[in-house]
Order: structure tokens, then sequence, then C-alpha cells
């Protein structure tokens, strides 16, 4: 039987391994489907000016994982159980102007909020990183909380729990 002609136009078929947290991820997603209490992922998207140093600030800094960058105006990074995009306004689904001609755009008043365990400690070290803060005193009553920002202007509040403070039952 003579050759496909087409096989020369074929690309190779090459094994990969997934990371080890990505596959262990997955699979408990899987797992989770049938479970009737699963919940949807929390996911926030942040409109980036510059995609690799938004990408670079949240990993580096605030202990975000990358998981997906498929072109250079979008990503997709987890920071455990929430689900970050960020995406560079333009023409693409995510980004793309509204019927009036609005481009979507960073900054505003919404953001995410990170707990962190020890609050003075992580402003001192985003201070000595170079990081803009809007507020760096730690102030509030159920937590303790400041306000930075991340490249594009998006805020960014970090908080510590008081005594007392608690998370609703999952």
């Amino acid at each position: 039987m003579p050759a496909d002609p087409l096989d020369a136009l074929r690309l190779p078929i090459v094994p990969v391994e997934p990371r080890s947290e990505f596959a262990e991820t997955l699979l408990r997603r899987m797992q989770a489907v049938d479970q009737p209490e699963r919940r949807a992922t929390p996911t926030i998207r942040y409109f980036v000016r510059d995609l690799d140093p938004a990408v670079d600030f949240y990993r580096r800094l605030l202990g975000f994982e990358e998981e997906l960058r498929p072109n250079p105006v979008f990503a997709m990074l987890y920071r455990g159980d929430l689900r970050l995009l960020l995406s560079v306004p333009g023409t693409y689904a995510g980004g793309r102007a509204l019927p009036d001609g609005t481009l979507p755009s960073p900054g505003g008043w919404n953001r995410i909020l990170l707990q962190v365990v020890d609050l003075d400690a992580a402003v001192e070290a985003l201070r000595r990183a170079g990081v803009h803060f809007l507020d760096d005193r730690p102030s509030g009553v159920a937590v303790r909380q400041v306000l930075l920002e991340d490249p594009s202007g998006n805020p960014i509040e970090l908080f510590e729990p008081a005594t007392g403070y608690h998370e609703r039952a999952r």
C-alpha cells in the first residue's frame, strides 16, 4: 500500500507531561463535577496596559501562578481557588469595544481582596519591591487592610483578619 502523501505535512505526536500541580488540580476539578455542592471558580478579569509587567507583578509579588498565556494580550493566573484573567483591551472577545466605541480600561474602585497572614510584613516587602500604594497605613475593624496598585493602576486590597474574623462554611 503506498504511503499517504499527506504524511509529510503531519506534525509528529509529542507526549506532554503537565506540571504535577496542574494535573492534580485538573483531576480534583473533574472529580468534583458530579458533586451538587460544587461551586464555580471565582474569577476576576482585570484590564492591563502591558501584559508582561502585569503577569510578573502578580506572580512575583502576590503569589499567583501563571496557568495559561496563549497570546500577547491574555493570561490566566491562579492564587488558590481564585482565577485572575488579565487582558489587554483590543478587538478580541474579552476586551473588544462596546457598541458606542468605549474600550475597557484599567483602574476603577472594584478590586481583588487578598488575605495575608502578616499585613505589616507584606506591606514592607512590597514597599521594598517598589510597589505603589494608595494607602499603606493598615486600618479597619474586623480586618486590617491596605490598598495598592498593579502596574496598570488596578487596585488590590490586602487584608489581615482580626481576632474573631471567620469565613462562611463551605
